[in-house]
């Protein structure tokens, strides 16, 4: 039993194996990095912005504050409190908050959120096309988009916090904690959804963006358990880093929350290119009729036929790639049978690539066939994308010229 669980490779292999990939091709831990700094260079611009516009709504400045206080400690918890004094210092001056300030501000928070759009095109395979005017903008509506999701977590975490004593209260077998602790989750997977939602570039199922946001939250869970952990086996750094320690460890923290974030990311992009993914296989693994991947793609792409039932007529302007599972089909020119494909090969890629009428016919000569049918658009994303693929799908057809 356990070596048949191990020996599957259905959809759920193919997408992990291509999370991993997709951490390799892009390389991981140097984009962690790159957006880890640029998310450093950014918080003071945003928790200056934030705080300003929380003041601005409320009458109590100190509310504001105490809730950055807050924010700040998740996000870079041993130099938070320096970070907060001096954003206090700055907006204690009324005079710097001027139209030109804040101004600067939004600009000086555009390099994380422009870093975090050409990176998650990256992860999608999506080169950017749009000019530097347009870049900077959208980055300006990204920034804006940041501090409301931010004013969203804090005042939703308070209700629910309240909310949550309430409930407590009257169903006393549910402990608070627990209340509390399953609402900030689901909060935390809804600000994340939306926060994915607006930055990949195209638009992805719903599903998908929730898988990715609840491996993100969880991620960030298991990681908070993992620092506390760090910190109280950290004190020996002072020895190292001296005055740097707090710096060091805020520095570590930090990586790990953009990592989490970019787990959720390539998860995504994963589940979004699945059905291009699972085709491919069909020109990787040998023997792939005899796949367990088949059920999978019978599924998603399949069709059965019974004998006689023909296919396609020469002169249509079908470019489809038929990959036949079971069965036989045989090709028909002028009236002559001149081919018989059987189970794991393909045919009708001639007019897929030269996207001119059928040259052949073709129909099921066994009692029945399950085939799989490629659409011309998926066909060519897998021969863009995978140049492995590309080499073999070519060299098949050159063979297939020589014999004819």
């Amino acid at each position: 039993m356990f070596k048949r669980i191990s020996n599957y490779r259905g959809a759920s292999y193919f997408i992990i194996k291509e999370v991993f990939s997709g951490f390799r091709r892009h390389n991981f831990l140097a984009f962690n990095a790159s957006i880890s700094f640029f998310t450093l260079f950014a918080l003071i611009p945003l928790i200056l912005l934030i705080f300003f516009f929380l003041s601005q709504w409320l009458t109590n400045s100190s509310f504001a504050l105490s809730q950055l206080i807050n924010l700040t400690s998740h996000l870079l918890p041993e130099i938070n409190e320096k970070i907060i004094n001096e954003v206090y210092k700055v907006s204690a001056s009324h005079a710097s908050w001027g139209a030109i300030w804040i101004m600067i501000l939004f600009l000086a928070a555009t390099p994380l959120t422009a870093s975090l759009r050409t990176g998650f095109a990256n992860i999608l395979d999506i080169p950017s096309k749009n000019t530097f005017l347009k870049n900077k903008i959208k980055d300006i509506l990204a920034v804006i988009t940041i501090m409301s999701l931010f004013f969203v977590y804090i005042f939703v975490d308070i209700f629910l916090l309240e909310a949550s004593s309430i409930f407590a209260e009257y169903i006393p077998i549910i402990k608070k904690i627990y209340f509390s602790s399953i609402t900030s989750l689901i909060l935390l997977v809804a600000i994340v959804m939306i926060f994915f939602n607006f930055y990949f570039p195209i638009k992805i199922k719903k599903i998908y963006l929730i898988m990715g946001s609840i491996l993100t939250s969880l991620s960030w869970y298991f990681l908070s358990y993992f620092f506390d952990f760090f910190i109280n086996a950290s004190s020996f750094y002072g020895t190292f880093f001296g005055g740097m320690r707090n710096l060091f460890i805020s520095l570590i923290w930090l990586c790990l929350n953009t990592a989490s974030l970019l787990i959720g990311a390539e998860l995504i992009a994963a589940l979004h290119k699945k059905e291009i993914l699972l085709l491919k296989q069909l020109f990787i693994i040998k023997h792939i009729h005899r796949h367990q991947i088949i059920n999978d793609l019978m599924k998603l792409f399949g069709q059965k036929y019974k004998k006689d039932k023909i296919i396609y007529s020469q002169g249509d302007r079908d470019q489809r790639l038929f990959f036949i599972i079971e069965g036989e089909i045989g090709i028909i020119k002028n009236g002559d049978q001149i081919e018989t494909i059987t189970s794991g090969n393909y045919f009708g890629e001639l007019s897929l690539l030269n996207k001119l009428p059928r040259l052949t016919s073709a129909h099921v000569v066994s009692d029945w066939a399950r085939v799989i049918i490629v659409s011309d658009v998926q066909m060519k994303k897998i021969l863009a994308e995978d140049h492995q693929v590309t080499m073999y799908f070519l060299s098949n057809m050159s063979k297939k010229l020589q014999l004819t």
